[in-house]
């Protein structure tokens, strides 16, 4: 037997054995080879074998092909290698890798790289490395394919070699035996890989620091679609999930894109994967790309809506990094709606006027100033370059005045929110912020029926003592109208309460 082959099957013993779909069409491929060189290899078949050859007898049995396969030898290969032009001798190599995966092939194989173009290569050598036996090879075979791999093969292609030689249990054996004398281009690729072979191929726990693991995931994102589509779908698939989670630089795009085109089409979990990935597009600003995947998306699947909700975003109007379900508007009443793309996140924008821009700047400044629960953060604020003033906050649920306008709320809902607002006016005096008024434009309420103070505009530092004096008043006025849009009733009159603390159980005792 050459050093490095595994074992053949047992023709005898495997004559009975049927091959499956996928080995009956890998085996079609090696058949088509052995016809194309049949002459040039010299071989002699029976009549059995004659029909699989020319395509009479299809391949449904190990045993027979494997026989066939068989009679291929090293000799008549290496000579009729050596009369080849580098092209066609690359190409005959090829073939052979595919059925008889030995390490004497390899190096004939690599050898001949040298005279021939390379990048096609690298799919055909990575699926023989990972099934050459290397416990059966020499030191210095082993040697001898790792340093032509350093002179071969740049640094863009190394990894996927790397890490289908990781995928081979006898080649992991043999280099922690031989760890120090591996060459020094491939050593700073081994432990980024190691990992990625732990969580992506195994799907294990990272035996390494995360960081090694993202570098492992960004180098075989990097590399050449071919050797990542000829992984298995649970290697794609998680090697997907970790270049999504792990993965910031924007040369890993095209790897996540060409194993999202790979998965099963029509499947929910694709659908989500094709989000996931419109998602860290957006992010690092490869806003073209995610236009094409999320308009892919709508199309496949029509009835999935949040994708059409991002494209609308992305084609609108933008005002900073938000995009825009309609033209902005203006006004201190006016909230458009609309995703901060970078983010996914849906946002309320707000915009003035120009002659207002002191005065946003003076409530983004001041919101971003204090902590106090349930006021919304300002996500991004500024100027257009039209010179109009705008904020963006969180989209958390509806607005204040659209629910409380329209009357949809029952009066136990009005006595939660009316609570939630006087503790919210309570937290901001002792802040020392005081607000000019408490409208319930200024309101939201998320899904959860939290209420959220949106809107600082107009808003003043002043002390605590007079913040709470005016914040006082302005909770009693906002439970009063609050249940008169609902017409409900208190057990007593808001303005009797003189604390908020009095204010907060007249409130959440009626109703």
């Amino acid at each position: 037997m050459i050093a490095g082959a595994k074992p053949a099957v047992d023709a005898d013993k495997a004559a009975d054995v049927p091959l499956s779909k996928e080995e009956a069409l890998e085996m079609r491929g090696h058949l088509r080879f052995l016809k194309e060189h049949r002459k040039v290899l010299a071989l002699k078949v029976n009549a059995a074998e004659d029909l699989l050859l020319n395509g009479v007898r299809e391949p449904t049995h190990r045993g027979v092909c494997q026989h066939l396969l068989d009679k291929v030898e090293r000799s008549r290969v290496e000579a009729v290698a050596q009369r080849l032009e580098p092209a066609a001798r690359v190409r005959l190599l090829e073939g052979v890798l595919g059925f008889a995966p030995d390490v004497a092939y390899v190096l004939l194989y690599l050898e001949s790289l040298r005279d021939a173009a390379r990048e096609e290569a690298t799919p055909a050598l990575s699926a023989a490395l990972k099934r050459i036996d290397f416990a059966a090879i020499s030191a210095a075979q082993m040697r001898r394919v790792l340093d032509l791999i350093v002179e071969l093969y740049d640094a863009r292609d190394r990894p996927q070699l790397m890490f289908s030689l990781l995928q081979s249990a006898t080649f992991r054996a043999a280099f922690d035996d031989s760890a120090a004398a591996l060459p020094a281009p491939l050593a700073e690729v081994v432990l980024p890989l190691r990992a990625v072979h732990a969580v992506v191929l195994r799907g294990k726990k990272n035996p390494f620091d995360a960081a090694s693991l993202a570098r492992g995931v960004a180098m075989l994102l990097q590399g050449r679609a071919k050797v990542l589509r000829a992984q298995s779908a649970s290697t794609r698939s998680r090697l997907f999930d970790a270049g999504i989670d792990l993965c910031t630089e924007r040369e890993c795009a095209p790897g996540l894109l060409g194993l999202v085109d790979g998965f099963e089409p029509g499947e929910r979990s694709t659908s989500e994967a094709m989000l996931r990935l419109a998602g860290w597009l957006l992010a690092r600003g490869l806003e073209p790309d995610a236009k094409k995947l999320l308009a892919r998306l709508s199309k496949e699947h029509p009835g999935f809506k949040l994708p059409q909700r991002w494209l609308t975003a992305l084609e609108g109007p933008r005002i900073g990094g938000a995009g825009l379900a309609a033209a902005p508007g203006r006004g201190r009443d006016f909230w458009q709606e609309g995703m901060l793309l970078a983010r996914q996140l849906p946002v309320w924008v707000s915009v003035g006027k120009p002659d207002a821009a002191p005065r946003f700047a003076n409530a983004a400044a001041l919101a971003e100033s204090i902590a106090v629960p349930g006021v919304a953060r300002v996500l991004e604020s500024g100027t257009t370059r039209d010179g109009a003033p705008y904020w963006i906050t969180p989209r958390l649920g509806r607005g204040g005045n659209e629910l409380l306008g329209k009357q949809e709320l029952a009066a136990s809902d009005v006595s939660a929110l009316c609570a939630e607002a006087v503790r919210i006016l309570s937290s901001l005096a002792d802040a020392g912020v005081r607000l000019p008024d408490a409208r319930f434009r200024r309101f939201s309420v998320d899904p959860s029926g939290r209420l959220w103070l949106r809107d600082l505009l107009d808003a003043e530092r002043a002390t605590p003592e007079d913040a709470r004096t005016a914040h006082l008043e302005l909770a009693r006025q906002f439970c009063s109208d609050a249940y008169d849009r609902v017409k409900g009733t208190l057990s007593d009159d808001p303005s009797s309460a003189e604390t908020f603390a009095a204010l907060v159980r007249l409130v959440e005792g009626g109703g």
